[in-house]
């Protein structure tokens, strides 16, 4: 079954089961449900579904973690990354110590935190806007 995400102000269309079987743990219907309404609770398998995403849209890598300017594109700009936007989440990240953190998964959902109010911003924008 596929869904349909609002992602970094993407909207994308995700196979919610091979994107589940990515990630570890078993499919929980209650977790689907959560990600279908754009929810990203804090628990394991969430993290890991997070850097899933991440690892797939080109947002974010284990090695270098947040890609700042992929996620300014996402975010529905098309010029280079704002020096506000760039500052700010460099700040938020450098203030998480992302490198202290072993778990991949938890890494990847704890840099992911520091971008989330822009993407509720602007989902909350583009649903405004098409109402």
């Amino acid at each position: 079954m596929n869904s349909l995400l609002l992602i970094g102000g993407v909207l994308v269309v995700l196979n919610v089961q091979v994107m589940f079987n990515a990630v570890q743990g078993a499919a929980n219907d209650e977790l689907k449900v959560h990600y279908r309404a754009n929810e990203f609770p804090d628990d394991p398998v969430t993290h890991c579904f997070v850097r899933c995403i991440g690892l797939e849209l080109n947002l974010y890598d284990d090695k270098y973690g947040v890609d700042l300017q992929a996620n300014w594109e996402n975010l529905g700009n098309s010029d280079d990354a704002d020096e506000e936007f760039v500052a700010k989440h460099r700040a938020c990240l450098e203030a998480k110590n992302l490198e202290t953190i072993e778990d991949l998964c938890e890494r990847a959902y704890s840099a992911f935190q520091c971008l989330r109010e822009d993407y509720e911003m602007y989902q909350n924008n583009n649903n405004a806007t098409s109402e």
